[in-house]
């Protein structure tokens, strides 16, 4: 009976934790760039049972419990939302923005950058984007940009967006809504990206899809609390019992 408490219990941290990753989804449905989290499950532990007879024969085994495994990251591209803003860039396919931050650099799909007080391209809270050359130095939010990061100002190239990619987006650990750093490997500087110039790349979450999964985690938390109230109430009928006897 005991392990019903363990198995309920657990599935309602599990469905908590799910459900954790879903707001989090959904507070950052208008964040550029960013990348919807999943939360995998997984069981802890199992137990052989045998059915009760001379012989006493296996018939296989059962999970005790469910536990949150980890929270994986989806990499699908988001919607690309034309801005006429000089200063927005999307990555159409693979890649990465590197910024230099405070901490060292972080990758990025935002490309809503600004240009600070340095005159140099930079995304607001984070730090100054690299260039093939270093950091990009602008001077000003007048300038061309052509599909594969060049940009140029009054006629003359001053730099071109450094755009990264990595053979294994697993390697990937988040440092920040929608910024991540490397874990394994250096990453690799693409020599042909496409960008897109005064276009954004938004979030990667469905609401729709996300309302739904919250309901549905709703539901299950909801069925482990009543279930577990129902076994609360027998182990407490079973003691009373006993204690009769």
């Amino acid at each position: 009976m005991e392990r019903g408490f363990y198995t309920l219990g657990s599935g309602m941290l599990t469905q908590s934790r799910i459900l954790t990753g879903i707001s989090n989804n959904l507070a950052n449905i208008a964040t550029p760039g960013y990348k919807k989290k999943e939360v995998s499950a997984t069981t802890f532990g199992k137990m052989v049972i045998n059915r009760v007879d001379t012989q006493n024969t296996p018939i296989g085994s059962m999970n005790l419990a469910t536990v949150a495994d980890k929270m994986d990251t989806i990499h699908s591209q988001g919607t690309l939302k034309d801005t006429q803003r000089t200063l927005d860039f999307a990555i159409k396919g693979e890649g990465f923005f590197a910024v230099q931050g405070t901490n060292g650099t972080v990758y990025t799909r935002n490309g809503s950058f600004n240009v600070d007080q340095g005159g140099y391209l930079a995304l607001d809270g984070v730090g100054r984007v690299m260039g093939q050359n270093g950091p990009i130095h602008i001077g000003t939010d007048q300038f061309t940009a052509d599909a594969q990061g060049n940009l140029s100002v009054n006629g003359q190239t001053v730099n071109k967006i450094a755009i990264y990619n990595f053979t294994d987006y697993n390697n990937l650990q988040t440092a920040g809504e929608g910024m991540f750093t490397s874990t394994g490997g250096a990453p690799t500087l693409m020599q042909e990206p496409s960008l897109m110039w005064k276009t954004i790349e938004g979030s990667n979450v469905d609401a729709a899809e996300e309302m739904t999964n919250a309901l549905s985690v709703q539901r299950n938390l909801q069925s482990c609390s009543q279930a577990i109230k129902m076994y609360d109430q027998i182990m407490a009928k079973a003691v009373t019992d006993i204690a009769k006897i």
